[in-house]
């Protein structure tokens, strides 16, 4: 069997993979593109890695997330839906069980004062539809200053999400490598 981190579009189930084949093969076929959310998890890291500020986990896997082009977001653990929460809701309450902490959510995405809580680490990245699209739209001849409209031909990505997932990925990984690095993990 394979895992999740096999697969060119890992999906969390074949069901859920196929629903969003088809909508992207729909989307193709009207010379339109999607935008999408990849999802990226780290476990095991150790606890205390990181820096309270400059050089958080958050703050160095945003910097770099944010280098890969479609990027327009990225949200750690429950994100933008803490805004919504109290401290009683969203503060990830832990207890002492077989000699470790353990924690009964995560919210905070495994990272408290940009230090590794040792939770799983877990990101969202949000991509932008691509732009390069063969439907007809309206845009500005800057040379002539007048209006056109265009339309791009050839073959383009309906969904870069795809793609921008292993970058992201990647980006993920290099960051945990460099904050190990700076802390002598090896």
């Amino acid at each position: 069997m394979r895992t999740l981190r096999e697969e060119a579009f890992p999906a969390v189930s074949s069901e859920a993979r196929e629903k969003m084949l088809e909508k992207i093969a729909l989307t193709a076929a009207e010379g339109d593109s999607l935008g999408g959310i990849a999802e990226t998890y780290a476990l095991n890291l150790p606890i205390g890695l990181g820096e309270p500020f400059f050089d958080g986990v958050e703050s160095l896997i945003a910097r770099l997330v944010f280098s890969v082009p479609g990027v327009k977001g990225v949200e750690f653990g429950a994100g933008f839906a803490l805004a919504g929460m109290t401290g009683s809701v969203a503060n990830d309450e832990m207890s002492y069980e077989n000699g470790r902490v353990a924690y009964h959510s995560n919210n905070a995405g495994g990272i408290n004062g940009g230090l590794s809580n040792g939770a799983p680490l877990v990101f969202r990245t949000a991509f932008r539809p691509t732009p390069s699209i063969s439907r007809p739209q309206k845009t500005v001849n800057f040379i002539e200053k007048t209006n056109v409209t265009t339309s791009v031909t050839g073959r383009h990505d309906t969904v870069i999400a795809i793609k921008g997932l292993h970058a992201v990925n990647a980006l993920a990984l290099y960051a945990i490598a460099e904050l190990m690095a700076r802390e002598g993990a090896f």
